[in-house]
């Protein structure tokens, strides 16, 4: 745990603060950056918040013994960050990672543990498309390889692996940006799959957004959207709403909800309601 907390702290102090020169010359990111670490660039959101949902599925994956000593409020943190491991004149080849946790921070009882952490680490590919860029707008594709898992041992084991395309689209002032993320699982023997039906849950596809609600970029609201396109329909929303005073340099005000399955990997079969409420370190 303590390692954990080591950090966390080191994320609040802006320690993986975005390079984002990379991601300047591949065209990705317009506005002004600050470099900590070289060849290190921004990837997901990075944020620390205090959250309640609605605890309905602890008992289903816990038991009756443990689900009931869980509470409703807890901390969940997200660390994401990417860099270059190739960058050619036109194709860039490159690794990232993502770390998401439920800590129990106000559940002394039973001495704040952390409940779930998931961890996912990616590689990739990705260009920036000049000749023919969809709608005459800043076009860029991905493509990687991308393996998510909780590090626990079964029965509360969770993991897959997935090979994916992304097509992402900027304003070019910067106002808003879109991306569509489809994936296909990669097959696992019987035996040592120990979700067989997580695209049930979390569907073949993902869709980001992010927009600017000010000229300056101060406020921000970005939207992710999953749907499983079957029948017996599942889905997932989570709007995220930042929002940066200016007496802060490094972090912005930030405010989650989610609705739905997928939330994170030991809870995906339940529908789950979360709001949360903290800083946000980078946006996506």
């Amino acid at each position: 745990m303590r390692h954990r907390l080591l950090l966390v702290y080191a994320v609040s102090c802006g320690m993986f603060h975005p390079l984002g020169a990379l991601a300047a010359d591949a065209g990705e990111e317009l506005q002004e950056k600050r470099v900590y670490i070289p060849g290190i660039e921004k990837y997901r959101q990075m944020y620390l918040m205090g959250t309640f949902n609605d605890r309905n599925n602890y008992r289903v994956v816990y038991g009756p013994t443990l689900g009931t000593q869980y509470r409703e409020a807890e901390v969940k943190y997200q660390i994401s960050f990417q860099g270059l491991l190739y960058k050619g004149k036109k194709y860039q080849i490159g690794g990232s990672y993502t770390q998401q946790s439920y800590w129990q921070l106000f559940n002394r009882p039973i001495s704040s543990p952390f409940r779930e952490t998931n961890y996912e680490p990616e590689i990739f590919i990705r260009w920036k498309e000049t000749n023919q860029p969809l709608f005459d707008l800043p076009t860029y594709y991905r493509f990687g390889f991308d393996h998510q898992s909780n590090g626990r041992s079964r029965p509360l084991s969770r993991s897959w692996n997935r090979l994916y395309a992304e097509v992402k689209l900027h304003d070019p002032d910067d106002r808003w940006v879109g991306a569509v993320r489809a994936w296909w699982r990669v097959p696992e023997k019987a035996a040592s799959d120990d979700n067989p039906d997580i695209t049930q849950y979390y569907g073949y596809w993902q869709f980001d957004g992010r927009y600017s609600l000010d000229d300056e970029g101060d406020q921000k609201i970005h939207v992710m959207l999953r749907n499983n396109l079957r029948v017996k329909n599942r889905s997932a929303v989570q709007v995220d709403l930042s929002w940066k005073p200016s007496y802060f340099s490094d972090f912005s005000l930030y405010a989650q909800f989610f609705g739905g399955y997928g939330e994170n990997l030991i809870d995906y079969r339940s529908f789950n309601t979360r709001f949360g409420a903290g800083i946000l370190l980078t946006n996506w």
